[in-house]
């Protein structure tokens, strides 16, 4: 059947874009279409989606994010063979170290794109890695494009987030010292893609941690908070924030790499979207830690006066209230 994936057909499963695609005659080419699905997870999506935007009312709940999972995962169970789509897109991948400058890499995103459909699910996650799927990784890190780069660590993210067993794998890999040194080299949408795979690695794990504290991350992430970039100074600062909160010591860490002057000096800056970020881990610093206090307190900052400064700038501006409490704990633990 011209059109049909023949995999498809012999199985007596048309692909899903056949079943969805649009009717020759139901767009004029002025209404520009979303692209369709290629699996029912997609089609899923897809059709909550045009629930969600439509105009037809449903009486019908949104689903919890367990049931949805839940289904998702049973749709492709049931309809997809999961590990062969998987193979296909580790195969297109295995090809990156053939690139050349200037050659298109939209194949190369689209099987990023695929994989990713999937790995949401961390059965699949480990499933990849048991398939051989890992291997892809570091060539695609080592790639000189920048596409490719950003797609791997925003791979490397969704299969290590909240997941004890890839998050293992890349550990023992020792995937955390090159990913510092992609961070330190690396600007724009490859560096914030990079802080997120970090994030993923490391937040709840010791040998992670670990890792990014023997190879130097510490230092590279205070230096990406000095970014004029603002998308680096919020990515940073809520890591190390939730790294403040979930490990005792490394707070003291980074009091001793003299981080306070640098978040001082950010907070005295016009405000940006990042600087809820940097109240609240300035907040968790000085929380039971007389050196931060003492170091907030010093003169040469001028810290009073700035917070002073922060609140009569957002005073009476109901969507910064939560950055007016932390200036005003800020306040009452450092200056009362």
């Amino acid at each position: 059947m011209p059109g049909v994936d023949k995999s498809a057909e012999e199985s007596g499963k048309a692909p899903i874009a056949a079943i969805c695609a649009p009717p020759n005659n139901s767009n004029n080419g002025s209404i520009p279409q979303p692209r369709q699905p290629n699996s029912l997870q997609g089609l899923l999506r897809f059709a909550m989606s045009a629930t969600e935007n439509g105009s037809l009312e449903s009486k019908f709940q949104p689903m919890d994010e367990e049931r949805k999972r839940f289904l998702e995962t049973a749709l492709r169970t049931m309809t997809i063979n999961v590990v062969e789509v998987l193979h296909r897109q580790i195969e297109i991948l295995m090809k990156v170290e053939t690139l050349k400058d200037g050659d298109d890499v939209s194949n190369y995103l689209d099987a990023f794109e695929t994989i990713m459909e999937y790995i949401d699910n961390i059965d699949i996650a480990n499933d990849f890695h048991k398939i051989g799927g890992f291997v892809i990784l570091k060539p695609c890190l080592n790639c000189k494009n920048d596409k490719i780069r950003s797609a791997v660590c925003g791979l490397i993210a969704e299969l290590c987030q909240n997941n004890p067993y890839c998050q293992k794998i890349i550990i023992d890999h020792e995937f955390v010292p090159i990913l510092v040194n992609i961070l330190n080299k690396d600007e724009d949408q490859v560096g914030v893609k990079c802080i997120y795979a970090l994030s993923a690695i490391v937040r709840n794990n010791e040998e992670g941690l670990s890792q990014l504290i023997r190879y130097g991350g510490l230092n590279v992430l205070l230096k990406t908070l000095k970014k004029e970039d603002d998308k680096f100074r919020t990515k940073t600062a809520f890591l190390l924030n939730s790294l403040c909160r979930s490990e005792p010591d490394f707070k003291s860490r980074l009091i001793f790499l003299e981080i306070i002057p640098i978040l001082i000096n950010l907070i005295s800056q016009e405000r940006k979207p990042s600087s809820e970020h940097i109240l609240s881990l300035l907040l968790s610093l000085v929380e039971d830690n007389a050196t931060a206090l003492n170091d907030c307190r010093n003169p040469e900052y001028n810290f009073k006066e700035i917070l002073q400064n922060y609140i009569s700038n957002i005073d009476n501006k109901e969507e910064f209230q939560e950055e007016k409490e932390y200036c005003k704990r800020l306040m009452h633990l450092i200056f009362i």
